[in-house]
């Protein structure tokens, strides 16, 4: 099995010139190189370069450390493997990190195993390398086209095609998920600050600090709104301990008292925002901060988030028609650079606004409702669990556990 290492982005190209005398590539030795074109890859047998495998163009692979390369030959040795790709073959790279999975999936108890030849692609389909030979994975997801397999703690995949059987296998005692509860905050307070409750919906941020470092403690990881529909979906398995932080309206007290906790703890939380909040409809740079360091921005409407209509909580969403709805919906995620996830305002729910988020686009809503997520919900009418700024730390693993 090939462990692959791939990222992306290439940049100068360079050329191998050798003599019938001599080779020596040490002055084209980068970390990180980039396939010119579709290219080879070797496995060296008995002092013989074999190809075994085809990479595709924009590929980028991270070498093995220059003092272990023999730069009297060919090729260079990719990183932690006895895998080789010809330096004629490839130019020189960004040194990049590899982004690993920010999220933990359980592997399902069953095991494929490849054709003689086959694909391994990202999640947009694109093709990143072709291993002339049979392999065996455990399955992490299941999609109707593909398979997804875990190489270097990434998610790869496989068509459907490429796959020769599946066999039942013990790949985890892990207990997996049945349910995850989805934790919905507002807003957050200090006393050392001379702060005070304003209602039930603020929080004491060292309270919000007991929750989190409990999760840390037990082994709690926060999962992504993606992760939640695939978990929905039943394409994954989830660890029982996984949990989703929200919170929603988009004050200032995210970013002053919440934001660095959960950097503090390595925990992740969706935003859901109110975006005519903020000025020239323009994400304000805490904002932006935030997302570029692992928070989730979803919406809470552009300007729905208003009384006036009857019935429910009296939310705007209530009474306005079809394309003003989808127009308001829309601009709300053009606002934050994209996103499927909506929180109705006030929780209000009718068979308009069901409507209007279809039309919209959105792929998953939240209402105020009780409850935790299962497979096979209603994406657009899901339950959370409301935390009280009264409710102590019992209370909290109490929802939890129970």
């Amino acid at each position: 099995m090939l462990a692959l290492g791939f990222v992306c982005c290439g940049l100068l190209a360079f050329y191998v010139y050798t003599s019938h005398k001599t080779i020596d590539i040490t002055e084209f030795y980068h970390p990180y190189v980039q396939v010119n074109k579709e290219a080879a890859l070797y496995q060296l047998n008995k002092d013989e370069y074999e190809e075994f495998a085809k990479v595709y163009p924009n590929v980028t692979m991270q070498l093995e450390n220059k003092d272990k390369q023999d730069m009297h030959t060919a090729y260079f040795k990719l990183k932690n493997q006895d895998v080789y790709v010809k330096a004629e073959d490839v130019k020189e790279a960004a040194a990049l990190t590899k982004q690993k999975m920010t999220s933990r999936y359980l592997p399902f108890n069953e095991t494929i195993t490849t054709n003689d030849s086959y694909t391994l692609k990202d999640g947009d389909g694109n093709a990143l390398v072709t291993m002339n030979q049979k392999d065996s994975y455990p399955i992490y997801m299941k999609n109707k086209k593909t398979i997804g397999v875990m190489v270097n703690d990434q998610l790869y995949f496989i068509d459907q095609k490429d796959i020769k059987e599946t066999k039942q296998a013990d790949n985890t005692k892990e207990e997996a998920a049945k349910d995850v509860p989805v934790f919905m905050y507002h807003y957050f307070y200090s006393k050392a600050n001379g702060e005070k409750a304003e209602n039930g919906n603020w929080l004491e941020v060292n309270d919000f600090e007991d929750q989190l470092k409990y999760l840390k403690e037990k082994g709690y990881q926060t999962v992504y709104m993606q992760d939640l529909e695939y978990f929905m979906d039943g394409k994954i398995r989830l660890p029982k301990k996984s949990v989703s932080l929200t919170v929603d309206d988009g004050t200032k007290s995210i970013y002053q008292y919440a934001y660095p906790l959960l950097k503090k703890y390595d925990m992740k939380a969706t935003l859901f925002l109110i975006m005519n909040k903020f000025k020239d409809d323009t994400l304000p740079d805490t904002f932006q901060e935030m997302k570029e360091n692992g928070m989730e921005l979803q919406s809470h409407s552009y300007a729905m988030h208003t009384g006036g209509c009857d019935g429910g909580h009296g939310g705007a969403l209530r009474c306005v028609d079809l394309d003003t709805g989808i127009k308001d919906t829309k601009k709300s995620f053009s606002i934050i650079g994209g996103g499927f996830v909506y929180c109705y305002p006030y929780g209000d729910v009718t068979e308009s606004a069901l409507e209007i988020m279809k039309d919209s686009g959105v792929r998953m809503a939240f209402t105020t409702n009780y409850g935790k997520i299962e497979p096979g919900m209603d994406k657009l009418q899901l339950p959370r669990v409301r935390i009280f700024g009264e409710s102590g730390l019992s209370q909290f693993i109490y929802s939890l556990d129970e």
